[in-house]
């Protein structure tokens, strides 16, 4: 009896619980690997993608995910346009603290509101009746973003 029967006999117990279904899968996946890789050396593997394959597998699929996101998750090239003083509509604290930053909405030059997030505690203690922004506009698509910055970066404007 080959060393592959020989563990499907002893297993006959566990097999027995198992669908069969189930059973047939490991069974046809292991006569694959003995093909390709011969008896002793199948059921080493086999073991081994039982215990650590789904972790292997995940493990695999994380880091195509995270290397697609890097790859095509790029936003371009923006540039300072300006840093603007805006009057500020509201401004919450984050959980209740300036020092774990600032939710405030910001009425912008043009007439429309928006709302901008900073978790520095130094430029979220400045933010008052009004804030200075740095205006950001990104090279290809021309979209402006918005961001706090300190006082001092405005006085010039």
């Amino acid at each position: 009896m080959t060393k592959t029967k020989t563990i499907f006999a002893r297993n006959a117990q566990t097999a027995s619980a198992m669908t069969a279904g189930a059973f047939f899968h490991g069974l046809a996946m292991l006569n694959v690997l003995s093909a390709v890789f011969g008896p002793h050396r199948a059921v080493t593997i086999y073991a081994f993608l039982k215990t650590w394959g789904l972790g292997l597998a995940g493990g695999v699929v994380m880091i195509a995910i995270v290397t697609t996101l890097f790859l095509l998750g790029d936003e371009g090239e923006h540039e300072h346009e300006a840093f603007l003083i805006v009057p500020v509509l509201s401004a919450t604290p984050v959980n209740g603290d300036l020092k774990n930053g600032v939710v405030a909405s910001v009425r912008l030059p043009d007439g429309s509101a928006t709302s901008i997030t900073s978790t520095d505690a130094q430029i979220s203690q400045t933010v008052g009746t009004t804030a200075c922004v740095e205006k950001r506009v990104y090279v290809e698509s021309g979209e402006a973003r918005y961001r706090f910055k300190l006082p001092r970066l405005c006085d010039g404007s």
